[in-house]
């Protein structure tokens, strides 16, 4: 992804090299003003924007990684940055099989352990109940 240099430039950035797997060198970037954090690998020269939690780098949606790129730093952390954070990137051979946001996830792997099924089979939240032998109960 091509970084526009005037934009990146107006971020007061924090780096440090973060070495997450062996030979997969990583440089997080964390703006001081905006606290928009970025990843640089080493190894491809590539740069994303991510969110940093507790235990790991999660990395955001190309649309986000784009926009931030492409802005100006705001010089103050933004209420819809919020939102941005909690976008993932999908690479786009699997975009159609994995759902697109933590949510959807969590909503779909709830409904798998709890067993609730929609009427075409799949699984929901909204399911209506299903009875238990209907085949039986209809001769």
């Amino acid at each position: 992804m091509d970084t526009i240099f005037s934009t990146w430039n107006t971020h007061c950035l924090i780096s440090r090299r973060l070495g997450l797997a062996p030979g997969q060198a990583l440089i997080q970037r964390v703006c001081n003003d905006c606290s928009r954090a970025f990843v640089d690998e080493c190894a491809t020269g590539e740069r994303y924007a991510v969110h940093v939690s507790i235990f790991k780098i999660h990395r955001l949606s190309d649309e986000v990684t784009s926009k931030w790129l492409s802005e100006k730093c705001p010089a103050q952390r933004l209420a819809g940055d919020e939102a941005d954070r909690q976008t993932r990137y999908i690479p786009r051979a699997v975009s159609i099989a994995i759902p697109a946001s933590p949510a959807t996830t969590a909503n779909a792997l709830n409904a798998v352990r709890s067993g609730v099924q929609t009427k075409n089979g799949t699984f929901g939240q909204n399911a209506p109940p299903q009875p238990e032998n209907a085949s039986a109960s209809s001769s």
